[in-house]
């Protein structure tokens, strides 16, 4: 034998949990929007994500809602009252249902054109990497002259005695053969400068990977749950409306 005092207080405990669930969902929405910034694509795509992230949180509050309904409807203390709740949050699950549905090209087309700037960037980056490398091998050029003059003078100044004399005069006729020959400065420079730029675009090609595939899954995740939950919601609007708004003119 259920408790008559306690059949209303479980219904109002069910409606007034459900309530402040979907209350604090939409105060979230709402402070969103207040910053809206619908030029940023990674904004969009972050509020997106939020959005759909929180969004089993109305639906357990429209769970809990309408399970206190149901409680109220056994009892003696059904009110015509809830009657306008009820009709509020199914409109309300029929717009949540909307705009998931709505969120799904906006989340997957922010998301493709952040991660198309993130390319961009890498790719500048890229570009800013491999002029620093071509500045530093005409540095290296350019050093040649000041490096002969500075160790021809010390040679003729005898400043090197016995080894280190010999071992500055094969420094001195090295740095001769590479001024005078183009082609061995470029067999010199040539292995380290291409082992750097491997390494330049084998990193950008790993980042414009990852950044790739964090989009795709990004996108799918964020897409396929986002479609789920406007599907749910669009049932529960639905079929609550067509129940509230048939079921009087079935009866008559």
């Amino acid at each position: 034998m259920k408790s008559p005092s306690l059949t209303p207080l479980t219904s109002f405990i069910l409606k007034l949990v459900g309530g402040l669930l979907i209350l604090s969902y939409l105060i979230d929405l709402v402070l969103y929007l207040t910053a809206a910034n619908f030029q940023n694509n990674q904004w969009v795509m972050t509020l997106t994500t939020q959005l759909v992230d929180r969004g089993f949180i109305p639906l357990i509050g429209l769970a809990a809602l309408f399970a206190g309904f149901w409680i109220e409807s056994t009892s003696d203390t059904a009110r015509e009252s809830s009657q306008g709740l009820k009709l509020a949050a199914l409109w309300l699950a029929s717009v949540l249902g909307l705009m998931f549905l709505l969120i799904v090209p906006l989340n997957v087309n922010a998301t493709r054109l952040a991660a198309e700037e993130q390319i961009n960037k890498i790719g500048q980056e890229a570009s800013k990497a491999e002029a620093q490398l071509d500045t530093q091998v005409q540095q290296f050029k350019a050093q040649l002259d000041p490096q002969l003059a500075v160790l021809d003078q010390a040679i003729k100044g005898g400043q090197f005695q016995g080894a280190q004399l010999e071992q500055a005069k094969k420094q001195q006729e090295q740095l001769q053969r590479l001024k005078s020959d183009p082609k061995a400065l470029e067999a010199q420079i040539a292995p380290e400068r291409d082992k750097k730029l491997k390494e330049i675009r084998e990193q950008k090609k790993q980042l414009e990977d990852q950044t790739y595939r964090g989009a795709l899954q990004t996108g799918m995740r964020v897409g396929l749950i986002s479609l789920l939950l406007a599907i749910v919601y669009a049932l529960i609007g639905w079929t609550g409306l067509r129940q509230m708004f048939y079921a009087p003119e079935r009866d008559r």
